[in-house]
């Protein structure tokens, strides 16, 4: 997928724009890895001689608004889908209760946490949603984990494109390497800001 998307996307005007419209259009279900994307973005940011972190800004306010996309789904459409017969095959109701239950027992820290649960993400979200979380918390703890998890998969696509251009083949490999320790990465991270907050949180209320 990384090469297809390259290939079209490559000395392109829509070399920036195309990435972000992905990221936009996977909050409405479009089946393309989130990570894949922000990686081609980085690739094609270095190709163009725009900095990754110039990238990871336009792509960072991309995810959030898809992201954001499947919350005000949910805010306004919540009850009804749910109940859907199409929308029970993709959420099937002991996937609702499940995700339910993790907004029930962990409040905010499961949009934090659901960044980075490929397979629970948008439900999440939506559930969140439906159940009327006000998006100020919703944006800011999504956003956090965003800030998190984007600048890393651009960073990561520039240096691949920087060190391994000339050689497509061995420029996959290190893809296929490296994609899984900077997702890895990205969860000790959220990981571990969850720790925190939570003892945090804990002394507080102490």
């Amino acid at each position: 997928m990384f090469q297809t998307l390259l290939d079209y996307f490559q000395g392109s005007p829509l070399s920036l724009w195309g990435p972000f419209g992905l990221l936009l259009l996977c909050g409405l279900g479009l089946p393309v890895p989130e990570d894949v994307v922000l990686i081609l973005a980085g690739a094609l940011g270095e190709m163009d001689g725009r900095s990754w972190m110039r990238v990871s800004l336009y792509m960072y306010v991309g995810v959030v608004g898809g992201d954001s996309m499947i919350f005000f789904a949910g805010r306004h459409l919540g009850t009804r889908m749910l109940a859907s017969s199409w929308l029970q095959r993709i959420l099937p109701p002991k996937k609702q209760i499940k995700v339910e239950g993790l907004m029930e027992r962990y409040g905010s820290m499961a949009l934090l946490i659901g960044r980075f649960l490929p397979g629970l993400r948008a439900p999440i979200f939506f559930t969140a949603g439906s159940m009327k979380v006000s998006y100020l918390k919703f944006v800011l703890f999504d956003g956090f984990a965003a800030l998190i998890s984007v600048p890393i998969f651009v960073w990561l696509g520039h240096w691949l494109w920087a060190r391994f251009q000339d050689d497509l083949e061995e420029l996959n490999e290190a893809l296929a390497r490296t994609q899984s320790y900077s997702l890895w990465f990205a969860v000790l991270l959220a990981v571990l800001t969850v720790v925190w907050l939570w003892t945090r949180r804990t002394r507080k209320t102490a």
